[in-house]
């Protein structure tokens, strides 16, 4: 059989016109075909980095069981297990409909698998301080909102809901490597960095970027400081009742605030946030 092109025997006789692709039309259609394609290569990286995070998290674990007594090591799997029901609840929770939400979720994935490696890796005292205040009550915003492993949750007010499909979103966390106890006379004082989670954190400022000094006295949330704006902190001792904090500015300078233990003040916990943006 002989094949030939119908194009020129269409053209001449004026059947058809053929369709041709104006400039802005291909611009914006190849634009988008581009963001999608950056959008799955960005979820698909966060997936593989999340399942690297999952990876170093089971080999923390494994190492602390080895270094364990027998005793604590059966605590340690049921602690184990009660934290991997609790996450994979929280991470079944919706982070909207999306392009990006499946990038968010392994992206919050890998943030509290981190956080279990840290929390699986710090010094055993440290780790015990964290246990002992990781589900304990905070003010924020005029009331009394309890963390969920060391997690601030934020319920999403009736006239936000037209612009999320969240009901609440996870907003704050205690800085694990900063949790300390510390005991005088008859009272316990729990002492930590709480700080904007590093996903899904976004306000007229940008990201968020506040934190506070907490302390709790005999579990009651007694006092929040806000330590500063971009910082980062660099450690948290303890001395003769008082707290000394240690932290970098955005030029790297090196700064140290110290707080009486014994102080309280009615301050909540204030985050950089769109929920929080009386903050100057």
């Amino acid at each position: 059989m002989k094949y030939f092109s119908i194009l020129p025997i269409l053209l001449l006789t004026g059947c058809t016109q053929i369709p041709q692709w104006e400039t802005p039309f291909r611009q914006a259609a190849e634009a988008e075909l581009e963001d999608a394609q950056t959008q799955l290569e960005m979820t698909s990286a966060m997936a593989a980095i999340a399942a690297n995070a999952e990876e170093r998290m089971l080999a923390a674990l494994e190492y602390k069981l080895s270094v364990l007594p027998k005793s604590e090591r059966i605590k340690l799997l049921m602690e184990q297990a009660e934290w991997q029901r609790l996450m994979d609840r929280r991470n079944a929770e919706s982070m909207g409909d999306g392009s990006i939400a499946p990038m968010m979720q392994s992206q919050r994935e890998e943030s509290r698998l981190k956080n279990r490696f840290t929390e699986l890796t710090v010094p055993e005292e440290v780790r015990q301080a964290f246990i002992a205040m990781r589900n304990t009550p905070i003010r924020f915003q005029g009331e009394i909102v309890t963390l969920t492993h060391g997690e601030l949750d934020f319920v999403i007010p009736d006239n936000k809901k037209d612009d999320f499909t969240l009901e609440f979103e996870t907003i704050a966390q205690l800085n694990i490597p900063f949790c300390r106890e510390l005991k005088m006379g008859k009272d316990t004082f729990w002492i930590s960095i709480i700080e904007p989670t590093n996903y899904h954190v976004r306000s007229s400022f940008g990201e968020g970027t506040e934190s506070n000094l907490s302390i709790w006295k005999n579990g009651e949330n007694v006092a929040n400081f806000l330590v500063g704006k971009r910082i980062t902190v660099q450690n948290i001792s303890i001395s003769q009742g008082m707290v000394e904090v240690s932290f970098l500015d955005q030029g790297g300078k090196l700064h140290q605030k110290k707080f009486d233990c014994q102080t309280t003040n009615d301050d909540p916990v204030l985050i950089n946030h769109w929920t929080t943006e009386r903050i100057n």
